[in-house]
């Protein structure tokens, strides 16, 4: 983190954060830093993670050891504003980040029913298909797309099985 708070530019300071914060737990391209080594980057991430954990998630504590480091009081001030403005994000992403080092958590999912409709001189097929798309996110903080595809005996087996488990 001290050569991050070393940068001249508080407008490059702030853009630099912002893109720390944002993928703080995932492990995203840096190629919207070109300025900054991505070693760097990553390093500045790993110190904020353990600050973060050592805390205990709590947003005060947090506060009072990035008080406590040697930086300029203006860019601490700056860091602690952005911090208080995505921590929802960045306990969201700590959240999902907990979850994904036992198994794939669930990021967000879409679904599609589609009518399956087929002909040929013997016969005529007509069956209704459910997709669903769900991106998840693995241990190594890379998000990953399934396509599951159920039909309908299998979809009311699914929903027996989930209405079982009240």
């Amino acid at each position: 983190m001290d050569k991050i708070f070393e940068i001249e530019s508080s407008e490059l300071f702030q853009n630099v954060l912002q893109q720390i914060l944002t993928n703080l737990y995932y492990s995203e391209s840096t190629s919207t830093m070109p300025y900054i080594e991505a070693a760097t980057v990553q390093l500045a991430k790993q110190e904020l993670i353990l600050i973060i954990s050592d805390c205990n998630y709590d947003l005060e504590k947090i506060k009072d050891v990035i008080k406590s480091k040697d930086w300029a009081p203006e860019k601490v001030k700056c860091f602690l504003d952005l911090l208080e403005a995505n921590k929802s994000n960045v306990l969201y992403s700590a959240y999902n980040h907990f979850n994904s080092s036992y198994c794939e958590t669930v990021l967000g999912y879409d679904w599609i029913v589609k009518l399956v409709l087929g002909t040929s001189e013997l016969k005529t097929i007509k069956y209704p298909l459910l997709q669903l798309l769900m991106t998840t996110l693995n241990k190594n903080g890379k998000p990953n797309k399934i396509l599951y595809e159920a039909n309908k005996d299998m979809l009311l087996k699914i929903i027996n099985s989930l209405e079982t488990l009240k």
